[in-house]
């Protein structure tokens, strides 16, 4: 069974988030405490924390949820990004309903799974108005690929 840590920057109830990445994954999460943002990857000009930076900082097959608004290069705003079996998601923009949404997401990204065109939980949001549309929950095919991988 793999494993996952859990971060956050503000006191959250993680049990929703648990839940969701248990049903779709299985894996064993471990609560990992409070983590500090840190100042450098605090962009001043835009208001927003560099998600790439942020991500520097955690040990693989983790997940940050942070209260603060994010950006990656190119992009005014992301709801989260993964990046080397690292994951972050950012609860600014999101009710409690959607950050369990976009870390089950992120997290399917932290275990190989690439954008897909179904109804799933892994299909590319561009909008918030697309991230509510998409299902909390993967597809066939992807529960297959992540089933075969774990």
């Amino acid at each position: 069974m793999k494993k996952l840590k859990i971060y956050y920057s503000k006191q959250i109830n993680l049990n929703g988030i648990k839940d969701a990445l248990n049903e779709n994954f299985g894996v064993k999460i471990e609560d990992a405490g409070y983590l500090y943002l840190p100042e450098n990857a605090y962009n001043k000009i835009r208001g927003q924390y560099n998600a790439i930076l942020l991500l520097s900082v955690l040990p693989s097959a983790s997940l940050w949820i942070v209260d603060k608004d994010i950006y990656t290069r190119g992009m005014n705003f992301v709801f989260g990004v993964a990046f080397q079996q690292k994951a972050i998601v950012s609860s600014y923009r999101l009710t409690e309903e959607m950050v369990i949404k976009e870390a089950v997401h992120e997290v399917g990204h932290i275990f190989g799974l690439e954008h897909c065109r179904n109804e799933c939980v892994m299909q590319f949001s561009n909008s918030l108005a697309e991230a509510i549309k998409k299902p909390s929950y993967l597809c066939s095919d992807c529960k297959k690929k992540i089933t075969k991988d774990i």
